[in-house]
């Protein structure tokens, strides 16, 4: 005979009563604390996380958002320090972010130690920051460290503000500490803005960069020779305008069209478009001196590591034509006698306060990279070949790719997206920032920390339907700052899509999603 899943429940609670004697908290003989069942959290909702013990909400203390600040418990005040988001990042595990300081709960020097406090700190990929939700039968949850498989509690059930929150194994016998058992109460409301709504031919599309011509045409760049116009920041359509010639095997108009000589070996047999095209990753344009200097990457096929090169074109027009300028860098993998680990890859080009000219690429392999450009040529500075190291995230780095700097009131912004992505909805990309007053270095995150030390201030996770948002740039259109990217549609079978919002700044100017 098989028994429903909740007839099974049924009879293990009546076991249960059965062996604590009515459920007193002093532990009957045979008695097993209920140790959950693990589930999921919806990542499309903030939650308040109250502890069952002394009823007070999971806060940051002194609302500070400084890196390594303690969590502390505290009574109901309606603040963002008190409200929290979980994503997703697969096998049943979450971050868990605050929506105050955006960074993530953690436990002190990653410890596996009973009794190390919680805290909070930048999302650096580490696994003290992988959380793991058990829900109990009396609606309750247990939360679980899965770095230490320990569990998040109020130390003592102290019911004061000043509780220490660390983390603690879970009894074996008894009915196990209400300390460590946690309500979470939706608000109802997305921890981020839905972005704005867009529609037409071209809104599939990967790592977008958009522009604003002299016209009033916006135009949108994107990885695998993508390029689309709108004349309302809204609807999105692929030009069919060129030539069979210009077209190649694409459908539409591509960016580059046909294929440039120089390109030739560089992906043999080229996988994209059944063969036909060279694929390109990622361009970005810089529109200086009535000229379109786009700065694009080819991955180079069959490859042994992270094989690449960057290369420039130039057009008087958005669109083209485009003549090719020539060969930025290029990473060598693991080829016999390569000297490089970087992957050249993602380029970004960016100008200074001063007039110079900069290229920030990279990388996944060993960081985020920066090379000065000749503003003459748009070539690589043979001046200074110096490769300076912007941003790190472990040693070896990875996890972090895709760079953009943004020059904004004398601070240079740095977004990035951390984490894998292009699963579908499983991706687990999202947004970070830092900022420095230097087009080099050093470039903090909100909480303090360097970004060569892992740092990064979560701006845009995923919520709803919205996952993996990525492969971002920034533009202004004469309005304010807009944040372009792509994420991965759950209401439309993953599907890559074009996400647009508006981004503010606070009054400490830190960017703000709106």
């Amino acid at each position: 005979m098989k028994l429903s899943l909740s007839a099974i429940m049924l009879l293990v609670m009546f076991w249960v009563q059965l062996g604590c004697g009515g459920g007193s908290s002093g532990g009957g003989q045979g008695q097993v604390p209920d140790n959950g069942i693990l589930t999921d959290i919806n990542d499309g909702f903030q939650y308040k996380i109250k502890n069952a013990s002394s009823g007070s909400l999971l806060d940051i203390a002194n609302q500070s958002q400084t890196a390594g600040t303690a969590l502390v418990q505290a009574s109901g005040s309606g603040n963002n320090d008190q409200l929290w988001h979980s994503m997703p990042m697969g096998n049943h595990q979450f971050n868990v972010e605050n929506l105050l300081t955006h960074q993530v709960i953690g436990i002190m020097n990653a410890s596996q130690r009973a009794g190390a406090t919680a805290l909070q700190w930048a999302d650096n990929g580490t696994a003290d920051h992988l959380w793991q939700f058990y829900l109990l039968q009396d609606g309750n949850y247990l939360i679980k460290n899965v770095n230490s498989g320990m569990y998040l509690e109020d130390r003592g059930s102290d019911p004061t503000p000043t509780a220490v929150i660390d983390q603690a194994a879970r009894a074996t016998s008894g009915t196990g500490c209400t300390c460590q058992e946690w309500t979470l109460t939706s608000t109802g409301a997305s921890p981020y803005p839905a972005p704005l709504s867009v529609s037409g031919t071209g809104t599939g599309v990967h790592d977008p960069f958009m522009l604003k011509d002299p016209s009033g045409a916006y135009w949108l760049y994107g990885t695998h020779n993508t390029l689309v116009s709108s004349t309302d920041l809204s609807n999105f359509n692929f030009n069919q305008s060129c030539t069979a010639q210009e077209k190649g095997g694409y459908p539409f108009c591509p960016d580059i069209g046909p294929d440039f000589p120089s390109w030739t070996g560089l992906q043999t047999p080229p996988s994209w478009n059944n063969g036909q095209n060279t694929d390109m990753w990622a361009p970005d344009v810089l529109y200086a001196n009535g000229t379109y200097y786009q700065y694009y990457a080819i991955p180079i096929e069959p490859h042994s590591g992270p094989q690449a090169i960057i290369l420039l074109a130039t057009s008087a027009n958005p669109n083209g034509p485009w003549t090719d300028a020539g060969q930025i860098i290029e990473s060598c993998g693991t080829t016999p006698g390569c000297t490089n680990t970087f992957n050249a890859i993602d380029p970004s080009p960016f100008v200074d306060a001063a007039g110079n000219w900069w290229l920030v690429f990279g990388s996944w392999t060993d960081g985020i990279h920066i090379i000065q450009l000749d503003p003459n040529t748009g070539l690589r500075l043979q001046s200074n070949l110096t490769l300076y190291t912007i941003a790190q995230r472990g040693n070896p780095s990875v996890g972090e790719e895709g760079p953009f700097i943004y020059l904004n009131s004398g601070w240079y912004y740095y977004f990035a997206p951390i984490n894998v992505c292009c699963n579908g909805v499983n991706s687990t990309y999202r947004i970070v920032v830092g900022r420095s007053q230097n087009p080099l270095d050093p470039y903090l995150d909100r909480g303090g920390i360097d970004l060569m030390q892992g740092g990064g201030t979560i701006l845009l996770s995923a919520h709803g339907n919205i996952d993996g948002p990525g492969g971002q740039s920034v533009f202004t259109d004469g309005t304010q700052p807009t944040l372009v990217y792509h994420y991965y549609d759950a209401n439309n079978n993953g599907a890559p899509t074009l996400g647009i919002n508006r981004l503010g700044f606070d009054s400490d100017g830190w960017p703000v999603v709106q």
